[in-house]
This record gives structure tokens, sequence and C-alpha cells, in this order.
């Protein structure tokens, strides 16, 4: 820790000495025109320079998103110092924490952490998030509670997602890229001439790669429908880790008058993917015993049981295809009435639809064990399962989850924002309703005869199996205003108020046992009311330093998951920052450090199949972040980033027992790391560009579940060691053909082929994900 504090106070002292440096050498003649552009940002609802902005935000612009590969919201992991982004086995739902809190439940009624936003539109559920868009324009990550500004409020941060509006100007962009495991991805991006006073653009994606593991029942089918008819049977994959999309992007600008101009994006995804591979680490929990007992019989029953705690080549998993389908509609109005008051509306309707789907978290689809041989086992008769009859298709899961869901949202805000030399003001009123169904299908400890899962009210009864169907009826309205005060040439002062009333209602239609708490069918209300601050005093003493202290809060509404009514969350964040840059631009320092006070903490938990959510109490989470970025030559950029958060549970009540003090974060590293370096060459004849990138990311030791199992073998396989991911990419950019602008690169990612697992469940048993390993290929782009 002494050693954290010196690197802490070293580059503190660095960020704040240098730009005196800078000033020295201002004005001199400097012969490159080598320098970071600013880019600009909306992280407070409002056109800003990034480095002026008193927010810990990253931003990344189109072409540094091509240049690391960032296809979708998985990819941003570790970009930005204290985020991580994991896929939860099934690609369509992240698992998102910012400064150590996490977001990334597929509940319909429980809100995300961290707030996720596509041009400017608030996307209401975790599901379908991770975005496969066409033509991003920028990536924001803004770190810390958003509660006053944005749409929702956000306890984590928020991730903005801008796609690029039409240039007006006929151009065509086209790229090509095709690399192991068959990935193959197309990008089509064509901007039409302006008509009239119309602009429109259309951008095309597809993206598929095949699966990495293959799955030993692939082709086998499982009946669900006298659980849940609408699931019907359901194909298992054939390979896992599989993914194939496609996605489309309409946006159309219109100049309606001088000052008036009218915005349309529609965008459309279709996605067809497979979940990870996940295997069994070990059995654990009060069902150990019988849990042991059925896979002992695997070797005589023929099944296939996915135990080891090295990635496997081949799992045997009931794992179906993912069918999810994301739409949404955005027009914006915005109306600069004079130079100093524009307005603006922005009216959305978003919906998405995901087909029934199974997905093995408990990683015992392989096991082949009779509904007779169940029995026995229970009876104590073990003694005579070896001699009972099990069918080619009697198949026996510990967990099986099947769920299906579909969401349809509309929102409406309002933003007035005014400029004066001596105050500005951002206010404005924003407005949410959703209202979200969703069937989820549990089997505790299920026999499944000749492919059919067939109910047995004991059994059922015993162990929780059942059927749980959910209807989310949400509405928010907020009331918002961030006022900022020009002190002085060189002192702002800002502060802002929210007001929120979110409105709830859960319609209960039916409840499995292990999904649900004391609650009966029926509807069941709730309203919440929460007044959020921020107060920002932000000192620029010149254009290349940005000083600023702050203090934030936000919430998350309570609810009611499955049958299990819970809570809100708040936090409390106290953070200072510095921005700076010298030497024209060509270096620059950021950092800040922070302290959230975290209340009522909203966890999930997976005991023994059960699942339950509850406030477990509270934490604190100090921490810090830094970025620097230096262009040391025209040729040369290097830059690193480290993120620190030290999340502290105060309190953790679980059963009425504080374990507050045994209790750590899931999926959480306390540090995270990258370094870049990129060397770009001269221009050769024509303007024709080499090029060389490495890019490298490390998080350290993370959970997979909370408290660690009394195994002392589990405890330390339910812990993801620190590891690091090098990625790569060389190629020539520029090159001419005619008047067509190509670029041509090689490119690599987990170069080093790291085999590591960073997401996993203790349902029923441990069991753990390995990521894709080494993934290479070319690409190509061409620009006319």
């Amino acid at each position: 820790m002494k050693n954290v504090c010196k690197f802490v106070l070293a580059t503190t002292a660095l960020a704040w000495t240098m730009p005196v440096l800078a000033q020295e050498v201002e004005g001199q003649d400097n012969a490159s025109s080598v320098g970071f552009e600013d880019i600009v940002v909306t992280a407070q609802r409002r056109e800003e320079g990034l480095q002026s902005v008193p927010v810990a935000v990253t931003a990344l612009s189109a072409d540094t998103l091509d240049t690391l590969r960032v296809t979708n919201v998985r990819n941003l992991a570790s970009i930005a110092p204290n985020l991580q982004v994991t896929a939860q086995g099934q690609q369509t739902i992240p698992l998102i924490s910012i400064r150590g809190i996490t977001s990334g439940s597929s509940t319909n009624s429980v809100d995300p952490k961290a707030g996720m936003y596509l041009n400017g539109v608030y996307v209401g559920r975790s599901v379908g998030a991770i975005f496969d868009l066409a033509d991003i324009e920028r990536v924001e990550v803004l770190r810390g509670p958003q509660g006053t500004l944005f749409g929702r409020n956000a306890t984590a941060g928020a991730i903005s997602i801008v796609t690029a509006p039409p240039t007006g100007e006929f151009g065509v962009k086209q790229l090509v890229s095709y690399g192991n495991d068959n990935a193959f991805r197309a990008r089509t991006v064509l901007n039409l001439p302006e008509l009239g006073a119309l602009s429109l653009k259309i951008a095309y994606l597809h993206d598929e790669i095949d699966g990495d593991v293959k799955n030993l029942i692939g082709g086998k089918t499982i009946d669900l429908s006298l659980r849940a008819p609408e699931f019907g049977t359901l194909r298992f994959a054939d390979t896992l880790g599989a993914k194939n999309t496609d996605a489309l992007q309409v946006a159309a600008r219109l100049k309606a008058a001088d000052n008036v101009t009218i915005d349309y994006n529609y965008d459309y995804t279709d996605s067809r993917t497979s979940g990870r591979a996940v295997q069994l680490f070990g059995t654990m929990g009060t069902t150990k015993a019988l849990h042991d007992a059925v896979l002992g019989f695997q070797p005589i029953t023929g099944g296939t049981t996915n135990l080891s705690h090295d990635r496997l080549d081949a799992v045997a998993n009931g794992t179906s295809v993912d069918h999810l389908t994301v739409q949404g509609h955005n027009l914006t109005v915005t109306w600069d009435q004079s130079d100093a008051v524009s307005v603006k509306s922005i009216t959305a309707f978003r919906k998405f639809k995901q087909r029934p789907v199974m997905h093995d978290l408990a990683a015992t689809g392989g096991l082949r064990f009779s509904a007779a041989q169940w029995g026995a086992l229970l009876g104590g008769q073990v003694g005579a399962i070896a001699g009972l009859p099990v069918g080619e298709d009697d198949t026996f899961y510990s967990l099986l989850t099947g769920r299906s869901a579909s969401q349809k949202q509309f929102t409406q805000e309002l933003q007035f924002v005014v400029t004066q030399e001596a105050f500005d003001l951002v206010a404005g009123a924003f407005y949410f309703h959703e209202k979200a169904p969703a069937v989820d299908v549990l089997g505790v400890f299920q026999p499944v005869t000749d492919g059919v899962v067939i109910p047995n009210a004991g059994l059922d009864m015993a162990f929780g199996s059942g059927t749980t169907r959910t209807v989310a009826i949400n509405d928010s309205l907020a009331f918002y205003g961030q006022g900022t005060l020009h002190l002085s040439d060189t002192l702002d002062f800002a502060a802002g108020l929210r007001f929120t009333t979110d409105d709830r209602q859960t319609n209960l239609i039916s409840v499995s046992g292990a999904q649900g708490g004391n609650l009966k069918p029926g509807t069941y209300k709730s309203s919440y009311q929460r007044l959020n601050y921020a107060a920002i005093l932000t000192w620029k003493p010149n254009d290349a330093l940005t000083a600023y202290g702050r203090v934030s809060t936000a919430y998350a509404a309570g609810g009611i998951m499955n049958a299990i009514p819970f809570g809100p969350e708040s936090v409390t964040s106290y953070e200072v920052g510095v921005k700076s840059q010298w030497l024209n631009n060509r270096l620059r320092a950021n950092a800040a450090f922070f302290y959230s006070d975290y209340k009522d903490i909203q966890v999930t938990n997976f005991i023994d199949g059960v699942q339950s959510l509850l406030n477990a109490g509270k934490a604190e989470i100090p921490g810090f972040e830094m970025e620097l970025d230096a262009l040391p030559t025209e040729w040369l950029s290097v830059g690193a980033s480290v993120g620190y958060a030290d999340f502290k549970y105060k309190e953790y009540v679980i059963g009425g027992v504080d374990i507050a003090d045994i209790s750590k974060p899931v999926y959480l590293s306390k540090w995270t790391t990258r370094l870049y370096g990129q060397v770009t060459l001269p221009e050769m004849d024509g303007g024709a560009s080499p090029f060389a990138r490495i890019d490298a990311k490390w998080r350290s030791d993370s959970r997979l579940v909370n408290p660690l199992p009394a195994d002392p073998v589990l405890a330390d396989i339910a812990i993801t060691k620190a590891y690091w991911l090098v990625d790569g990419r060389v190629g020539v950019s520029s090159i001419p053909l005619g008047n067509i602008k190509v670029d041509v690169s090689a490119f690599g990612q987990n170069l080093f082929n790291k085999k590591y697992y960073s997401f996993g469940a203790p349902a029923i048993g441990l069991t753990g994900i390995y990521d894709r390993d080494r993934s290479y290929g070319i690409e190509l782009t061409a620009a006319f």
C-alpha cells in the first residue's frame, strides 16, 4: 500500500506541476503539428471539451474504436480505468462494473446500476445491451454516480454511445475482416448526397464467428412445454460461444430552419448466439451429498460430468441458441432559439424480444440419470440404482434454467441549455415508461424423461422447481437542473438537483419455489421519491489545467424480484480530480480520487439453487484513477491508465447474520491497468502510412462467489487469478487506389493465448466459464 501511495502522490504532483512547463513553452514555435485532438463530449448534457469537463470521463473516437476492434460494449473492458465488462455466459447480457459498483441483472424489475445510453436515449434493461452497432462516432464512459443530469439515476456511472450523423455528402466506407474460427465481419456505411435540407445515412453490419467449444449433446432436444407451453421443444447448440448478428442503422437529418434541426435514428439488431461453455469445478452447499451421488453414477450410466478445473475442449451443455432482436426509434429536435438558449426534445421508443432459451449455468446437461434412479436415491435405495434402466434421452440437471423475455419502453425528455457570460444552465424533464413480461423455467435436481421435463408436484415442492411468470410495468418521472456560476475567469461553481418519482408495478402470475419469496401471485405496487444533488467546484488557471472537486449522489429504485420485495440503494460520492495537458497538447495526465459511501446495497445471491435479492448492507469504496497519454514524436504515441477501487463491506446481513468481515464483491478486480503504444511511420509516396500497435490490459484477482466455499480447493478455484491480455495490430493505412483509400491490417487478440475464466456461479455446484482463446485475422477497409 505504501508503494501505491507513493505512485499516487508522484503522479498527482506531475499532473499539477507540468502545466507550468506548458506555460513556459507556450508561444514558442513548434515545428510539428502533432497533438491530441480534444474530443467533444456531452458528459454534462452539453458539448464540452474532454479536458475541460469536471467529470471523470473517458472518450473513444470512431478511429480509436476501430483500431482497438471495439465491436460492442463487451470489448470496452478495461479501456477506461475502473471499468470492467463481463459476459454472463449468455453473450446478450453484460455484467458492468464501474468504480466497484456492479450492474447486470437480467431480471425485468431490477434497474441497471450503470446507465446505458444510445444517442441520448436511456436503455432500460441489461438484456440486449451488448450493442452491435454499425457506425459509432464515439463512446463516453462516465465514472461515478449520475443522479442529476442523465435520464435515469445510476449509482455506478454511465456508458453513452453516440452514432455518427449523416454527412450530407456522398461517401461509402466498407470494412471486411476474416479470422480464425471462421470469424467474418462486414460493415457498410453509405452517406447519400444532401437532398435539399435532408441528409441520409444507412449502415449495415454482419458479424459471425463459430463456437470455440464442441457441445457433446449438440443437436439433441428438450421439451419444456409441460412447464411453459410457449417454450415448446428447444434444440441444443452444436458449438458453444458462436455468434451470428445482423444490424441495421438509418440516420436522417433535416435542417427544418436555420436554427432548427431534426434528427431521426433507427437501429435494428438480430442476433443468434450460443452461450459460453460451462464446466463444473466442484460440488458445494447443503445439497453436496446428493449432487456427488448423481455424479458418482455417471461412469455406470454413461453420462458426462463436465467436471474439471482445467479448460475442456468439449463439454455437454444443455444450452440452446439465444435469439434476440432489439430495435429503437429516436426523434431529436434541436431548436437554437438564440446564441444563448437552446431547446432539445428527445422522443424515443425501444423494444427487445428474447425467444425462449436455455443456458446450462450448472454444467449438468450431460448427466444421464433417470427419474426412477433419482427416486431410488432419495428413498435411500442406493444399491438398486445401478440395476434400474436409463434411456438414451433420460437426463438429469442439478439446475435447469430457461428464460424468455421482452420489453417495450417509451421515453420523452425535454432539455433547456442556457449559456451566459455569468452563468450556464442545463435543465429539463424526463419521462420513462416500460412494460416487460418474462417467463423463467427452473428445475432444481430435475430429471428429464425421454427428453421431456415432466412436472412432479412432490419433487417440485421439495426443491422449488416450477415456472415464474411476471410482468413489470415501471414509470419514472424526473425534473432536473444544474447551474454553473462563473465566479471569476478561473473559478466556477456548479450545483444540480434532480427530483425523481419511480412508480413500479409487478404482476406475479406464478412463482416457482426457488425463484420467489413469500409473496403470493397477485399485483404489487410501490412508489419511491428521491431528491439527488451534485455540487462541483472547478478551477481553470489556464488552458492546460482543469482541477475540480465534486460531491454527487444517486439511487436505484426498489421493487420486486420475482416474489422478493427489495428497497432502493443509494450512493454518495466525494471526488477530486485534475486534468492537464502540456507541450502543445502532446502530453496529457488526468487523475481522479474518490470515496463512495454505498448504502442499502442490492445484492443477488444464489445459494443451493435458490436465487434471492436483498438489501444486504453498507460499503465504502475508496479509489483512484489515472490516465496518461503522450506523443513523444510524430510517429510514436504511448499511454497508460490505472484504476483502483477498494470495495469494503461495512455491513452484510444474510439471515440475520452479519458476514461483512468475510465478504467481498464478486467479479470485481481491485486493480485495472492498461498500457498501449503505437508506431506510425512517415507517409510513403501517395500517402500510405505503415503502423503497428500493441495494447495490454491487466486485472487483479476477483471472486466468483461470496463468501468463498469452505473447501480450500474450491475456495482457491473460486478466485480468478490476476492476468494480462495482450492485443496487437500491424498494417498500412491510406493506401491510394485511384479515388479509393484502403487500409489493410492483421490483428490479434489475447496474443499469448491466456486461458482464464472471468465468470462462474454457485449454481448448486461451483461452475466456471472460460473466455475465448487467442483470435487473429486480417481486416480491409476502403473509403471513397
